[in-house]
Formats: C-alpha cells, structure tokens, sequence
C-alpha cells in the first residue's frame, strides 16, 4: 500500500480547518440592574419642597437607605451575574454618603439617604483556540436623596451620570 502524501495533507489540513472553526466563539453580553434614573423625573426634585412619597413614587423602592452611624448593605454591580440574579452584597459605612452633604447640611439622626443606582452593562467576548479576549462597556447612574424623616421633606439630592 502506497502512502498518498497529497491527500494526507489535504485531510490534516480539513482536520485542522475544522478545529479552528469549531473552536472560535462570539459571546455578546447585556446587563442591567435597578431601575433607569429618568432625567424627566431628576429634573422634578426641588429640595424643601419634594416629599419622601413623590420620590418613592417617581423612582420607587430606593437599592438602600443609610441612616447616620450604621451600615448599608449594597449590591456588588457585577456584570457576570446577570439580570435577574442576586449578586454578593456588600456592607458599606453610611457615613461614605452623608459626607457629601455634611458641608451644606447639618446631619442629624433624623436624616436619612435613599440610594439609587442603575447600572447598564453591554459587551462581547472572542475566543479563537488560546486566545481570548473581552471588552465591555459599563455604566452606573446614581441618586443619592437627602430626606428629613420628621418633617418627610427633601433636603437636598445628588445625581452622578456616571460614564
């Protein structure tokens, strides 16, 4: 039996073919979590005037609330979780948000800050045989409304678009 050179290479080479494209993959991936911060409804917030209700109403349940001097349990944004899944939480001091209104505010216990965050998350992923590669796109908006719960009044309230 003779060794036929030509078509050995021609099947390696359809072997090899085959590998290649049987090892490349496009994985696309979208993620959102929370609710979208509508300029419409941010541009509504007047500080003495908002109540706590028109708030919870225009933006619904805050991701957290902070009161002076305890922990806020928040949401790792990750995007790999996926939408719908819960991810890890992680306990943040509240005071990370009352000082951003501490120079224009005196806080008192009766102060508290209802945070809002969207994050929206869009990209892809390449694999051919070893090499692999990810590039994504990650946003996080964030609200941070600075509420009087005696008198259930915004006090104030900071919008981060983040980019």
């Amino acid at each position: 039996m003779r060794f036929d050179k030509k078509g050995f290479f021609f099947v390696l080479t359809i072997v090899f073919v085959a590998m290649f494209v049987c090892s490349c993959s496009v994985m696309p991936h979208k993620y959102e979590s929370g609710k979208q911060i509508k300029d419409s409804a941010a541009r509504k917030v007047q500080p003495g005037v908002t109540t706590k209700a028109e708030i919870i109403e225009w933006f619904g349940v805050p991701t957290a609330i902070a009161k002076k001097g305890e922990k806020v349990s928040l949401p790792m944004e990750m995007a790999h979780y996926g939408a719908g899944c819960e991810g890890p939480r992680q306990d943040t001091s509240s005071e990370t948000f009352f000082s951003m209104f501490s120079s224009k505010h005196k806080i008192t216990d009766s102060h508290r800050i209802y945070y809002y965050a969207y994050t929206k998350s869009e990209g892809s992923m390449l694999g051919i045989l070893f090499f692999n590669t990810m590039s994504s796109k990650t946003q996080t908006d964030k609200l941070l409304v600075l509420i009087n719960e005696d008198t259930g009044i915004v006090e104030d309230y900071l919008l981060d678009r983040g980019k």
